[in-house]
Formats: C-alpha cells, sequence, structure tokens
C-alpha cells in the first residue's frame, strides 16, 4: 500500500475528529462549578505512519499538561512515546519518542464539547530496531480536538484531537496521530456563592423596643402595622419606618447571584434572589441604586474588568424586566480592582467573586 491511497482514510478520520469539534459549535453552554488554571491530559495514540516509514501502523503514549495563559489561549508541553510496527513477526521498526511546546486555543465559554485547535514544535528520536539509522530531530504539528464537559465531580473531562506531524527524520516524513484520553484539573477555583458581607461607613447599634406579638416580615425590625417599605433586604439600615437609610453609605452583597462559567448568564437560582431584590425595591420606590459587579484576579484585568461588566449590566437588566425602573439602577463593572480578601487563597478568591446592591446616598443622587 503506498502513500497515496493511505492519506484519502487518513484524511477521512481527520475530518470525522473536526466534525465532532464544530458539532460542539451548536451545544449549549454548560454550568460549571469550576474553573481549571491547569491540566493533565493522558492519552493513547493510534499512528497513521508516513508510507516511507511502512504500510502497518503504530501505538503509543502521550501525556500533556496544560497551562491557562487567557479565557482560551493555553500553553501545553507534551511528551510522548511509541512503537510503529514493521509488519515482520518478533521485530519492531520504529522505537519513537518526542517531547514539544504546543500552543492550544479553546473556544471561549462550557460547552458539552468544546473545540480546540493546536500549533507547535519539538524534538524527536527515532532509534530504528536492527538498522544503523538512529537520530534526533525535530518536528512540528497541527491539530484538531475537543473536550467534553466534566463527567465527574472532580472536573474529569474525555479528550480526543487528531494531529498531523511533520517529523525531519530520513530527509522528513509525515505521519497522523489519532488520541484519545482523560483530562484532569489541577488548581481549580470554584465558582460558588460568596456568602453575605455588609459594608457599613460607621457600624450604628440601633436600639428598638421589643414588640411582642406583631409580626416583622422581612427582619428589618420594624413591625409591620409600622413598616412603610416592605420587604427590605436583610443588612441594611433602616429608619423608625423601616425604609432604607440613603444618608448614609450602605452596601450588601447579594448573596446567592451567580452566573454560568465565564459568561453572563444568570443560573436558575440567582434569577430568584433577584426576585427578592426587585420586591425590596418595590417597596422603597425613592431607593436608587447601584449594581457592581467584581471578579477575583484569575485571568487578565481587562478581561476581568470586562466580564464584571457584562455580570453588572446582566443582573439590572434582570431587574428592569421584573418592573424596576431603569434611571433607579446603574450598573458598574470593576474587576478585579477591588478585592476584600487576599486572591493568594481559594477562599479569598471566592470572597471577591460577588455582586454588590450599593445604596445610592441623598447626596450623589443630587
Amino acid at each position: 500500500m503506498n502513500y497515496k491511497t493511505r492519506w484519502p482514510k487518513t484524511l477521512l478520520l481527520s475530518c470525522l475528529v473536526a466534525g465532532c469539534s464544530l458539532t460542539g459549535l451548536a451545544g449549549g453552554a454548560a454550568a460549571e462549578t469550576r474553573q481549571a488554571r491547569s491540566d493533565l491530559s493522558l492519552m493513547g495514540v493510534y499512528i497513521e505512519p508516513d508510507s516511507q516509514r511502512t504500510d502497518k501502523y503504530g501505538t503509543a503514549f502521550r501525556a500533556t499538561y496544560g497551562k491557562r495563559l487567557s479565557e482560551s489561549w493555553w500553553l501545553e508541553p507534551t511528551l510522548f512515546s511509541g512503537v510503529i510496527e514493521a509488519g515482520r513477526t518478533g521485530l519492531t521498526d520504529y522505537y519513537q519518542q518526542g517531547a514539544g511546546v504546543d500552543f492550544s486555543y479553546r473556544l471561549p465559554g462550557e460547552r458539552t464539547f468544546t473545540p480546540f485547535g493546536l500549533i507547535g514544535a519539538g524534538v524527536s528520536r527515532n532509534d530504528v530496531a536492527n538498522h544503523s539509522d538512529s537520530e534526533f530531530g525535530g518536528y512540528g504539528n497541527l491539530g484538531l480536538g475537543v473536550l467534553t464537559s466534566a463527567i465527574t465531580d472532580s472536573g474529569l473531562r474525555l479528550r480526543a484531537e487528531v494531529r498531523y506531524v511533520y517529523d525531519t527524520f530520513d530527509d522528513g516524513l509525515s505521519d497522523v496521530h489519532l488520541a484519545a484520553g482523560i483530562t484532569l484539573p489541577i488548581g481549580t477555583t470554584r465558582s460558588q456563592v460568596v456568602e453575605k458581607i455588609r459594608y457599613i461607613e460607621k457600624p450604628v447599634v440601633i436600639e428598638k423596643e421589643k414588640l411582642v406579638g406583631m409580626a416583622d416580615s422581612d427582619s428589618d425590625g420594624v413591625v409591620d402595622g409600622v413598616d412603610q417599605c416592605p420587604n427590605t433586604l436583610e443588612g441594611l439600615q433602616v429608619n423608625a419606618v423601616g425604609c432604607v437609610e440613603t444618608d448614609r453609605k450602605q452596601s450588601v452583597v447579594l448573596s446567592g447571584v451567580s452566573f454560568e462559567f465565564n459568561s453572563d448568564r444568570l443560573t436558575a437560582n440567582a434569577k430568584d434572589i433577584l426576585a427578592k431584590t426587585a420586591d425590596a425595591l418595590r417597596g422603597q420606590p425613592d431607593l436608587r441604586v447601584e449594581l457592581a459587579g467584581h471578579t477575583d484576579s484569575v485571568g487578565s484585568a481587562n478581561y476581568n474588568q470586562q466580564l464584571s461588566q457584562k455580570r453588572a449590566d446582566a443582573v439590572r437588566n434582570h431587574l428592569i424586566d421584573s418592573g424596576i425602573a431603569p434611571e433607579r439602577l446603574v450598573a458598574n463593572g470593576y474587576g478585579e480592582s477591588r478585592p476584600v480578601r487576599s486572591n493568594s487563597s481559594e477562599e479569598g478568591r471566592e470572597r471577591n467573586r460577588r455582586v454588590e446592591f450599593n445604596v445610592i446616598q441623598d447626596s450623589e443622587a443630587e
């Protein structure tokens, strides 16, 4: 079998893998609870060798370490080692090893199938059994592949890829590597709900008479029969008639308002929380607020600022859709510029990812 007759079969296999990648474009975004800063892929490889080597096949093992550089770009050092069969019993035509570095681009956002492309180069070693030719050289490769969404709570994924590999050995040989295996996350950060944090410029303790047998539905310390501003958000200081005080700086985190991974799309739980926020705004029609988006420091500062603005806008738009007048709501994204904890720990990063409900003071409104 010569090289020309083998190539259409290889091209077909390549197209099939590319087709799987394109299928991922149509898939809906899947909500993730983890963001991997790096990962490790372990794969088995089937080799379609250049016909100048042999008309048989090869097998190999590939290990790839991925390091996230930005939302979509990854640096992937990779090692592989395998054999290519000679077709003669008891003999192996080639022992082949390689070490190199690839740059990989993964489509942003989380899908059931996430397509990626890669390009890279490295050094190779071809050791031909029972032959004097044993050479260190170089190789370059191009590839397409697909990653599944997480299939376990630990974040384990499946990975499949096809690579065209040009090896400088023996005046240049072209092989195709078809690989499949698993990808394990390393150093993940959880995109979970952050606990509520209350910010008050000067802590004030207001003593109120205990009224036995009278309901206080919003737990703001003012009974329903007196409360002129029902459904106040927990954590905000109110006056004697139960309305949020707007002569001081006040802020609460909208605990439970979360988004799908690397997205400004609100989760179902977030929409339930914002229904209560809308009720609070209806209860005090003169209240104006700033919706402030914040992120941790993972990723570039520019990307984090844009993501925080999109998320703040998403909260504002949802409240407007719930009937709140647009002029009462201001949305601002601050990215990673206003951390409340150190980003050096997972707990700190969790606290820094938040959306705040900031009361606009009377002096600011004027």
